[in-house]
């Protein structure tokens, strides 16, 4: 069957000499493997659409059984500008892609969470909101989306509870009124809260989640000033 589907590429990684192995985050079809046969050489053209980030349109003819499909044509969809910019943008974004790869089963597909990443990158892009709001917004959609939506009534770890002004940040990031946040005002006890009670929740959630290698780097962003 022919598949024509928008997705963003999570990771892509050498194969043998000369090929690439990408896998993507398909708004159709879900997180999807595909194999770029040649994709090292200077004469192929479609290596750097295989960048992790991209945003591209990919058309591939499916075969249930196999476990790599082979792309028959890419373009890209949109070209991010300003992101490469900020390393901060930059790190934050590496880490939604690892744990957007982490979490998605192989063909589930998942078209709101795709939506939303977009959405997530957009605002990168854009720039008019808070990079670390952008950043606990996404964990919150990404656990709602996943069928474990938080409650805020219900607390599984009471070593990090919510009250007080991180209730009141936490409840406009589960309304999605993420616009109305004012980040300066969010003390440095309340970033540390929020932060450490999303971490927890997805390590509560998605066994084996403490040992993903962006996450360190990111908690020390998001819990600074």
């Amino acid at each position: 069957m022919i598949v024509n589907t928008t997705a963003i590429v999570l990771k892509t990684f050498p194969y043998r000499e000369t090929s690439l192995i990408s896998r993507c985050f398909t708004k159709e079809k879900g997180k999807i493997s595909f194999i770029i046969k040649g994709a090292q050489s200077k004469k192929n053209l479609m290596g750097p659409y295989f960048q992790p980030l991209s945003h591209i349109q990919i058309i591939y003819n499916e075969k249930e059984k196999r476990d790599l499909q082979i792309v028959s044509k890419v373009n890209f969809v949109n070209i991010w500008l300003n992101i490469p910019k900020s390393l901060k943008k930059m790190i934050f974004l590496q880490s939604i892609l690892e744990i957007t790869d982490f979490t998605l089963e192989n063909n589930d597909s998942h078209s709101d969470l795709f939506n939303i990443l977009i959405e997530t990158v957009n605002n990168f892009e854009n720039g008019q909101i808070k990079e670390n709001i952008i950043f606990w917004f996404y964990e919150c959609e990404l656990l709602s989306e996943m069928g474990f939506r938080i409650d805020l009534n219900i607390n599984e770890n009471n070593n990090h509870k919510i009250d007080g002004s991180s209730l009141i940040v936490m409840q406009q990031l589960l309304n999605k009124s993420i616009d109305q946040i004012k980040f300066d005002k969010i003390m440095q006890k309340d970033k540390k809260i929020i932060s450490n009670y999303l971490y927890q929740k997805l390590c509560y959630y998605f066994d084996g989640f403490e040992r993903l290698k962006s996450f360190p780097v990111v908690r020390d962003i998001l819990n600074s000033l």
